[in-house]
Protein backbone atom coordinates (compact mmCIF):
# COMPACT_ATOMS: atom_id res chain seq x y z
CA UNK A 1 0.00 0.00 0.00
CA UNK A 2 1.28 3.48 -0.86
CA UNK A 3 0.91 5.90 2.02
CA UNK A 4 1.26 9.62 2.74
CA UNK A 5 3.76 11.55 0.65
CA UNK A 6 4.67 8.48 -1.41
CA UNK A 7 1.08 8.20 -2.62
CA UNK A 8 0.96 11.89 -3.57
CA UNK A 9 4.24 11.65 -5.48
CA UNK A 10 2.95 8.59 -7.40
CA UNK A 11 -0.24 10.41 -8.34
CA UNK A 12 1.71 13.48 -9.55
CA UNK A 13 3.99 11.32 -11.68
CA UNK A 14 1.02 9.54 -13.27
CA UNK A 15 -0.61 12.87 -14.08
CA UNK A 16 2.56 14.18 -15.75
CA UNK A 17 2.80 10.98 -17.81
CA UNK A 18 -0.85 11.23 -18.92
CA UNK A 19 -0.42 14.85 -20.05
CA UNK A 20 2.70 13.95 -22.03
CA UNK A 21 0.95 11.11 -23.84
CA UNK A 22 -2.05 13.32 -24.76
CA UNK A 23 0.24 16.03 -26.13
CA UNK A 24 1.99 13.51 -28.35
CA UNK A 25 -1.34 12.18 -29.57
CA UNK A 26 -2.55 15.70 -30.34
CA UNK A 27 0.59 16.40 -32.32
CA UNK A 28 0.23 13.19 -34.28
CA UNK A 29 -3.36 14.06 -35.21
CA UNK A 30 -2.38 17.54 -36.34
CA UNK A 31 0.36 16.23 -38.64
CA UNK A 32 -1.65 13.29 -39.98
CA UNK A 33 -2.62 12.93 -43.62
CA UNK A 34 -5.00 15.71 -44.77
CA UNK A 35 -8.61 14.95 -43.99
CA UNK A 36 -7.87 12.30 -41.34
CA UNK A 37 -9.24 14.30 -38.43
CA UNK A 38 -12.39 15.23 -40.37
CA UNK A 39 -12.92 11.61 -41.40
CA UNK A 40 -12.55 10.47 -37.81
CA UNK A 41 -15.08 13.03 -36.65
CA UNK A 42 -17.57 12.01 -39.32
CA UNK A 43 -17.18 8.33 -38.51
CA UNK A 44 -17.97 9.02 -34.88
CA UNK A 45 -21.22 10.78 -35.87
CA UNK A 46 -22.31 8.18 -38.46
CA UNK A 47 -25.45 6.24 -37.54
CA UNK A 48 -25.15 3.50 -40.13
CA UNK A 49 -27.38 2.31 -42.98
CA UNK A 50 -30.53 2.22 -40.83
CA UNK A 51 -30.37 5.91 -39.92
CA UNK A 52 -33.00 7.11 -42.40
CA UNK A 53 -35.34 4.23 -41.57
CA UNK A 54 -34.91 4.98 -37.87
CA UNK A 55 -35.65 8.65 -38.51
CA UNK A 56 -38.86 7.72 -40.31
CA UNK A 57 -39.88 5.38 -37.50
CA UNK A 58 -39.16 8.02 -34.85
CA UNK A 59 -41.10 10.69 -36.75
CA UNK A 60 -44.12 8.39 -36.90
CA UNK A 61 -43.76 7.69 -33.18
CA UNK A 62 -43.87 11.46 -32.56
CA UNK A 63 -47.20 11.54 -34.44
CA UNK A 64 -46.45 15.15 -35.34
CA UNK A 65 -46.99 16.46 -38.86
CA UNK A 66 -43.73 18.44 -39.11
CA UNK A 67 -41.20 15.67 -38.33
CA UNK A 68 -43.27 13.22 -40.40
CA UNK A 69 -43.16 15.59 -43.37
CA UNK A 70 -39.41 16.13 -42.95
CA UNK A 71 -38.67 12.40 -42.61
CA UNK A 72 -40.53 11.60 -45.85
CA UNK A 73 -39.24 14.53 -47.93
CA UNK A 74 -36.57 14.33 -50.60
CA UNK A 75 -37.06 10.68 -51.59
CA UNK A 76 -37.87 9.46 -55.11
CA UNK A 77 -41.51 9.04 -55.99
CA UNK A 78 -43.54 6.92 -58.37
CA UNK A 79 -45.08 8.55 -61.41
CA UNK A 80 -48.84 8.44 -61.30
CA UNK A 81 -49.05 5.72 -63.91
CA UNK A 82 -52.26 3.92 -64.72
CA UNK A 83 -52.97 1.11 -62.23
CA UNK A 84 -52.49 -2.42 -63.53
CA UNK A 85 -53.67 -5.84 -62.39
CA UNK A 86 -50.83 -7.93 -60.96
CA UNK A 87 -51.07 -11.71 -61.20
CA UNK A 88 -50.40 -13.76 -58.03
CA UNK A 89 -46.70 -14.39 -57.46
CA UNK A 90 -45.61 -11.82 -60.04
CA UNK A 91 -43.65 -8.67 -59.14
CA UNK A 92 -45.47 -5.37 -59.11
CA UNK A 93 -44.79 -3.02 -62.05
CA UNK A 94 -42.97 -0.54 -59.77
CA UNK A 95 -40.91 -3.03 -57.74
CA UNK A 96 -37.75 -2.76 -59.84
CA UNK A 97 -38.28 0.93 -60.58
CA UNK A 98 -39.39 3.69 -58.26
CA UNK A 99 -39.88 1.44 -55.23
CA UNK A 100 -36.29 0.19 -55.53
CA UNK A 101 -35.14 3.80 -55.89
CA UNK A 102 -36.89 4.66 -52.60
CA UNK A 103 -35.52 1.57 -50.84
CA UNK A 104 -31.98 2.38 -51.96
CA UNK A 105 -32.38 5.98 -50.83
CA UNK A 106 -33.40 4.63 -47.42
CA UNK A 107 -30.17 2.65 -47.19
CA UNK A 108 -30.82 -0.65 -48.99
CA UNK A 109 -28.08 -2.24 -51.07
CA UNK A 110 -30.49 -4.66 -52.77
CA UNK A 111 -33.35 -2.45 -53.90
CA UNK A 112 -36.93 -3.27 -53.02
CA UNK A 113 -37.25 -6.77 -51.53
CA UNK A 114 -40.95 -7.37 -50.72
CA UNK A 115 -41.21 -11.14 -50.30
CA UNK A 116 -40.65 -11.33 -47.43
CA UNK A 117 -40.17 -7.60 -46.85
CA UNK A 118 -36.83 -6.60 -45.35
CA UNK A 119 -36.43 -3.44 -43.25
CA UNK A 120 -35.92 -1.23 -46.31
CA UNK A 121 -38.93 -2.66 -48.16
CA UNK A 122 -41.16 -2.26 -45.11
CA UNK A 123 -39.92 1.31 -44.67
CA UNK A 124 -40.51 1.98 -48.37
CA UNK A 125 -44.11 0.84 -47.98
CA UNK A 126 -44.41 3.02 -44.87
CA UNK A 127 -43.10 6.05 -46.77
CA UNK A 128 -45.39 5.50 -49.77
CA UNK A 129 -48.45 5.12 -47.55
CA UNK A 130 -47.53 8.11 -45.36
CA UNK A 131 -46.41 10.54 -48.05
CA UNK A 132 -48.41 9.47 -51.10
CA UNK A 133 -51.44 7.62 -49.74
CA UNK A 134 -51.11 5.06 -52.52
CA UNK A 135 -51.26 1.54 -51.14
CA UNK A 136 -52.10 0.32 -54.64
CA UNK A 137 -48.53 1.10 -55.76
CA UNK A 138 -47.48 -1.89 -53.65
CA UNK A 139 -48.62 -5.28 -54.96
CA UNK A 140 -49.83 -8.35 -53.05
CA UNK A 141 -51.67 -7.31 -49.91
CA UNK A 142 -51.24 -10.70 -48.20
CA UNK A 143 -47.45 -10.31 -47.99
CA UNK A 144 -47.89 -6.98 -46.20
CA UNK A 145 -50.55 -8.38 -43.88
CA UNK A 146 -48.13 -11.11 -42.83
CA UNK A 147 -45.45 -8.50 -42.19
CA UNK A 148 -47.79 -6.40 -40.03
CA UNK A 149 -48.44 -9.50 -37.94
CA UNK A 150 -44.94 -10.96 -37.69
CA UNK A 151 -42.32 -8.37 -38.68
CA UNK A 152 -39.95 -7.25 -35.94
CA UNK A 153 -37.62 -4.27 -35.88
CA UNK A 154 -37.31 -0.67 -37.02
CA UNK A 155 -38.58 -0.97 -40.60
CA UNK A 156 -41.51 -3.18 -39.66
CA UNK A 157 -42.55 -0.88 -36.81
CA UNK A 158 -42.42 2.03 -39.26
CA UNK A 159 -44.83 0.16 -41.52
CA UNK A 160 -47.22 -0.61 -38.64
CA UNK A 161 -47.18 3.02 -37.57
CA UNK A 162 -47.75 4.33 -41.11
CA UNK A 163 -50.68 1.99 -41.76
CA UNK A 164 -52.27 2.68 -38.38
CA UNK A 165 -51.83 6.44 -38.83
CA UNK A 166 -53.55 6.46 -42.23
CA UNK A 167 -56.30 4.10 -41.11
CA UNK A 168 -57.06 6.35 -38.15
CA UNK A 169 -57.18 9.34 -40.51
CA UNK A 170 -59.60 7.47 -42.77
CA UNK A 171 -61.76 6.16 -39.93
CA UNK A 172 -64.57 8.76 -40.39
CA UNK A 173 -65.12 7.54 -43.97
CA UNK A 174 -65.31 3.92 -42.77
CA UNK A 175 -67.26 4.05 -39.52
CA UNK A 176 -70.65 5.14 -40.84
CA UNK A 177 -73.53 4.08 -43.03
CA UNK A 178 -72.32 3.40 -46.56
CA UNK A 179 -75.45 3.38 -48.67
CA UNK A 180 -74.70 5.26 -51.90
CA UNK A 181 -71.90 5.58 -54.43
CA UNK A 182 -70.49 8.73 -52.81
CA UNK A 183 -69.99 7.10 -49.40
CA UNK A 184 -68.71 3.93 -51.09
CA UNK A 185 -66.12 5.95 -53.04
CA UNK A 186 -64.94 7.71 -49.86
CA UNK A 187 -64.57 4.39 -48.03
CA UNK A 188 -62.58 2.82 -50.87
CA UNK A 189 -60.31 5.86 -51.06
CA UNK A 190 -59.63 5.61 -47.31
CA UNK A 191 -58.73 1.93 -47.67
CA UNK A 192 -56.37 2.32 -50.60
CA UNK A 193 -54.68 5.34 -48.98
CA UNK A 194 -53.79 3.32 -45.88
CA UNK A 195 -53.24 -0.33 -46.77
CA UNK A 196 -50.21 -1.54 -48.77
CA UNK A 197 -51.17 -3.84 -51.61
CA UNK A 198 -54.76 -2.55 -51.73
CA UNK A 199 -56.56 -3.35 -54.97
CA UNK A 200 -56.09 -0.67 -57.66
CA UNK A 201 -59.82 -0.94 -58.39
CA UNK A 202 -60.42 0.82 -55.08
CA UNK A 203 -58.17 3.68 -56.15
CA UNK A 204 -59.92 4.05 -59.51
CA UNK A 205 -63.44 3.99 -58.11
CA UNK A 206 -62.47 5.95 -55.00
CA UNK A 207 -61.01 8.71 -57.17
CA UNK A 208 -64.27 8.99 -59.11
CA UNK A 209 -63.31 7.21 -62.33
CA UNK A 210 -66.21 6.44 -64.63
CA UNK A 211 -66.74 2.65 -64.40
CA UNK A 212 -67.23 2.59 -68.18
CA UNK A 213 -63.64 3.79 -68.71
CA UNK A 214 -61.99 1.30 -66.32
CA UNK A 215 -60.24 -1.68 -68.00
CA UNK A 216 -62.30 -4.85 -67.67
CA UNK A 217 -59.70 -6.64 -65.56
CA UNK A 218 -59.85 -3.79 -63.02
CA UNK A 219 -63.60 -3.27 -63.02
CA UNK A 220 -65.53 -3.98 -59.83
CA UNK A 221 -67.25 -7.01 -61.33
CA UNK A 222 -64.14 -8.61 -62.89
CA UNK A 223 -61.14 -7.56 -60.79
CA UNK A 224 -59.25 -10.54 -59.38
CA UNK A 225 -58.13 -8.57 -56.30
CA UNK A 226 -61.70 -7.51 -55.48
CA UNK A 227 -62.66 -11.16 -55.84
CA UNK A 228 -59.85 -12.16 -53.46
CA UNK A 229 -60.83 -9.59 -50.84
CA UNK A 230 -64.49 -10.64 -50.94
CA UNK A 231 -63.33 -14.14 -49.95
CA UNK A 232 -61.59 -12.93 -46.81
CA UNK A 233 -62.71 -13.98 -43.36
CA UNK A 234 -65.31 -11.23 -42.96
CA UNK A 235 -66.09 -10.71 -46.63
CA UNK A 236 -69.50 -11.60 -48.04
CA UNK A 237 -68.08 -14.11 -50.54
CA UNK A 238 -66.85 -14.00 -54.12
CA UNK A 239 -70.34 -14.04 -55.64
CA UNK A 240 -71.46 -10.87 -53.88
CA UNK A 241 -73.12 -7.99 -55.72
CA UNK A 242 -72.02 -5.74 -58.56
CA UNK A 243 -70.52 -2.32 -59.11
CA UNK A 244 -69.50 0.06 -56.33
CA UNK A 245 -71.21 -1.96 -53.62
CA UNK A 246 -69.38 -5.12 -54.63
CA UNK A 247 -66.03 -3.30 -54.60
CA UNK A 248 -66.61 -1.52 -51.29
CA UNK A 249 -67.38 -4.81 -49.54
CA UNK A 250 -64.04 -6.13 -50.76
CA UNK A 251 -62.29 -3.00 -49.52
CA UNK A 252 -63.96 -3.26 -46.11
CA UNK A 253 -63.00 -6.93 -45.81
CA UNK A 254 -59.36 -5.90 -46.41
CA UNK A 255 -59.75 -3.12 -43.82
CA UNK A 256 -60.92 -5.61 -41.18
CA UNK A 257 -58.10 -8.03 -42.03
CA UNK A 258 -55.55 -5.23 -41.72
CA UNK A 259 -56.96 -4.12 -38.38
CA UNK A 260 -56.62 -7.70 -37.14
CA UNK A 261 -53.02 -7.90 -38.43
CA UNK A 262 -52.09 -4.72 -36.55
CA UNK A 263 -53.60 -6.06 -33.35
CA UNK A 264 -51.79 -9.41 -33.70
CA UNK A 265 -48.48 -7.68 -34.43
CA UNK A 266 -48.74 -5.30 -31.49
CA UNK A 267 -46.76 -7.52 -29.04
CA UNK A 268 -43.77 -7.51 -31.44
CA UNK A 269 -43.54 -3.71 -31.61
CA UNK A 270 -40.95 -1.83 -29.58
CA UNK A 271 -42.30 0.13 -26.58
CA UNK A 272 -42.45 3.57 -28.26
CA UNK A 273 -44.26 2.41 -31.40
CA UNK A 274 -46.48 0.11 -29.34
CA UNK A 275 -47.89 2.99 -27.28
CA UNK A 276 -48.79 4.94 -30.44
CA UNK A 277 -50.26 1.86 -32.13
CA UNK A 278 -52.54 1.20 -29.17
CA UNK A 279 -53.99 4.72 -29.45
CA UNK A 280 -54.51 4.40 -33.21
CA UNK A 281 -56.08 0.96 -32.90
CA UNK A 282 -58.64 2.34 -30.47
CA UNK A 283 -59.77 4.77 -33.20
CA UNK A 284 -59.65 2.15 -35.95
CA UNK A 285 -61.55 -0.52 -34.04
CA UNK A 286 -64.23 1.96 -33.00
CA UNK A 287 -64.76 2.88 -36.66
CA UNK A 288 -64.93 -0.77 -37.71
CA UNK A 289 -67.72 -1.43 -35.21
CA UNK A 290 -69.77 1.36 -36.80
CA UNK A 291 -69.61 0.03 -40.38
CA UNK A 292 -73.05 -0.33 -41.92
CA UNK A 293 -73.46 -1.09 -45.61
CA UNK A 294 -76.32 -1.59 -48.02
CA UNK A 295 -76.54 -5.31 -48.75
CA UNK A 296 -77.08 -6.71 -52.22
CA UNK A 297 -78.01 -10.23 -53.38
CA UNK A 298 -75.19 -12.53 -54.56
CA UNK A 299 -74.32 -12.63 -58.23
CA UNK A 300 -76.16 -15.43 -60.09
CA UNK A 301 -74.10 -18.57 -60.55
CA UNK A 302 -74.31 -18.33 -64.34
CA UNK A 303 -72.76 -14.86 -64.32
CA UNK A 304 -70.07 -15.91 -61.84
CA UNK A 305 -69.10 -18.90 -63.96
CA UNK A 306 -68.94 -16.73 -67.07
CA UNK A 307 -66.62 -14.32 -65.23
CA UNK A 308 -64.43 -17.23 -64.18
CA UNK A 309 -64.20 -18.54 -67.73
CA UNK A 310 -63.24 -15.13 -69.10
CA UNK A 311 -60.47 -14.72 -66.54
CA UNK A 312 -59.22 -18.28 -67.07
CA UNK A 313 -58.91 -17.61 -70.79
CA UNK A 314 -56.80 -14.55 -69.94
CA UNK A 315 -54.54 -16.68 -67.71
CA UNK A 316 -55.84 -15.33 -64.38
CA UNK A 317 -57.73 -17.90 -62.33
CA UNK A 318 -60.20 -16.25 -59.95
CA UNK A 319 -62.57 -19.17 -59.38
CA UNK A 320 -62.17 -22.63 -57.97
CA UNK A 321 -65.02 -25.13 -57.89
CA UNK A 322 -66.00 -24.20 -54.30
CA UNK A 323 -66.30 -20.51 -55.24
CA UNK A 324 -69.30 -21.04 -57.51
CA UNK A 325 -71.87 -21.56 -54.76
CA UNK A 326 -74.86 -19.24 -54.39
CA UNK A 327 -74.67 -18.73 -50.64
CA UNK A 328 -72.00 -16.03 -50.87
CA UNK A 329 -69.99 -17.54 -48.00
CA UNK A 330 -66.30 -16.88 -47.75
CA UNK A 331 -64.01 -19.81 -48.36
CA UNK A 332 -62.51 -21.37 -45.21
CA UNK A 333 -58.97 -20.39 -46.14
CA UNK A 334 -59.83 -16.77 -46.85
CA UNK A 335 -57.59 -14.01 -45.57
CA UNK A 336 -53.89 -13.63 -45.13
CA UNK A 337 -51.82 -16.74 -44.39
Amino acid sequence: MIQGGSRNRAFAAAKVGYVAVMRKLDGALRTAAPGFVLLAALSIGCKGPMAKIERLRDALVSDDATPVREATAGFPTCADELPVAVAPGKPGPRDAGCLSDIANALGSKQGFVPNPPDHAAAATAALVVTRDGRGDWLAHSNEWLVDLKSGKGIGHDALRLAVARKMAEGAPAIGRKIDDEATARAAMKAVVAAIPGACPTYWLLGSGADPKTIPVDLSADHSACVHKDLKRREGPGASYGTGHFRAVEGALALWRETERALRLGLPLADPGPKAVLEKKLAVIEAATRKIETTKLPPTPVSVLEMMGDLHAEAGVEILKPKDAGVDGAASPDAGAP
